[in-house]
């Protein structure tokens, strides 16, 4: 017998019940597969292609088959579509003749963040697709107006009916154009906020979770050798001695892998999860490879196939006294991990979604325990200034504006 719907779920499935397209901007954890599978065994289509990234495609598989799917259904990765011409080019001949025979058909784009950019093979291949379908939902866990930017491809997906408009318009109406140095960039119409949402909220659903259980979050600051770290940054700042875009990125990121691979920083690291049943996200290789010469962890990285993957988390599921390294990409999207209840930073990362998204691996719906984020970090300006920036909920490209701002406030 199926669990009951949550009151958030209730409200999602009726509201849509009545659309021919949405989007569940539902947190992760708060069960939007469930009513994403719901939606399509109501409308009762003929076939559902489910399109989603590779690393979370078994998760995907064990919903459908937990809740139930009325018809026929294909589950592909975006990273397929684009890869693999020979396996686009079946799909695409399948749904359209699936439309000619006068099939109703239902897709699903899980973790649309995934076509937010319009140039990439993926997103102009999954609108291709798209075009012979009669439903479309989109899932994913940001708010609608968390990443303006991104709005764009994600609701031209659903349907071009919904800001009526192209890309060119689109920016034109809701961002503003600045030139420094040469450089062009844009950033979002604040005072057009409202219109934005006034187009797009009429399809789409948010919810965040309602989590019941305690979150603690816990830091703590190591000194390292800050020798590497000024060397690195005066080499930088030597071969790029100007504000543009391109230098500045190098020499954040120069500076956010040399912070993650300071040796003090990992041996503290491994003394603290050696025995202890966690998730421990890091953001490099080598530092990784640091951690786990000093204690014994189950690891994953973006070289760790999906079925190895796979059998780890059974191991470190079932061992509970072994950590767990893994890469932030690797484990941001799809990961249920609720039998945890800790994670551990070794490092972290400008990006907000990201680094939101790892915590909801442990903080889910069905969550037992209270859970807690510990940081261990290199106490170096580059790490602090990332806690800044995720507290204030920007981007590295927002910092990176409002330095070039300044710089060219300076010049005048």
């Amino acid at each position: 017998m199926p669990a009951e719907l949550t009151d958030k779920q209730k409200v999602a499935l009726e509201r849509f019940k009545k659309l021919k397209v949405g989007a569940l901007f539902m947190r992760q954890g708060t069960g939007k597969t469930r009513v994403a599978l719901e939606l399509v065994n109501y409308n009762k289509p003929d076939y559902l292609l489910y399109i989603a990234p590779v690393s979370t495609i078994e998760n995907a598989r064990a919903e459908i088959e937990k809740w139930g799917c009325c018809c026929p259904y294909d589950i592909i990765g975006y990273e397929t579509i684009a890869s693999s011409n020979e396996k686009y080019v079946k799909l695409h001949d399948k749904v359209e003749k699936l439309k000619k025979d006068g099939k109703k058909m239902f897709i699903i784009a899980d973790e649309s963040i995934f076509i937010k950019n319009g140039k990439s093979k993926r997103t102009y291949r999954a609108k291709e697709l798209r075009k012979y379908f009669d439903y479309a939902l989109i899932l994913n866990g940001t708010p609608l107006t968390r990443n303006e930017w991104d709005l764009f491809n994600q609701m031209d997906f659903l349907s071009n009916k919904i800001l009526n408009m192209n890309y060119r318009e689109f920016i034109k109406m809701f961002f503003v154009e600045h030139e420094h140095n040469v450089q062009r960039y844009h950033t979002f119409y604040e005072p057009n906020r409202p219109a934005l949402v006034k187009l797009c909220s009429p399809y789409v659903y948010e919810a965040d979770l309602d989590f019941e259980k305690e979150e603690h979050i816990y830091m703590r600051w190591v000194t390292c050798s800050q020798t590497a770290y000024r060397e690195a940054k005066e080499r930088v700042l030597t071969a790029y001695g100007d504000y543009s875009i391109d230098s500045l990125l190098t020499l954040f990121s120069e500076l956010q892998r040399i912070a993650a691979n300071m040796p003090a920083k990992n041996e503290a690291v491994a003394e603290y999860i050696t025995g202890r049943q966690c998730v421990c996200f890091c953001n490099y290789r080598d530092e990784i490879k640091q951690i786990q010469k000093l204690c014994e962890c189950y690891v994953i990285t973006g070289k760790t196939t999906l079925k190895k993957r796979k059998e780890i988390i059974k191991k470190f599921r079932e061992d509970g006294n072994r950590p767990l390294l893994i890469m932030l990409g690797c484990g941001s999207f799809g990961l249920n991990l609720q039998f945890c209840n800790e994670i551990v930073y070794s490092s972290i990362n400008f990006d907000y979604a990201k680094m939101e998204q790892s915590q909801y691996r442990i903080k889910r719906m069905g969550q037992e325990s209270d859970i807690s984020y510990r940081y261990i970090l290199a106490d170096t300006g580059i790490n602090r200034m990332m806690l800044k920036n995720l507290d204030k909920k920007e981007s590295l490209l927002d910092i990176i504006k409002k330095l070039i701002e300044e710089s060219a406030e300076k010049e005048v």
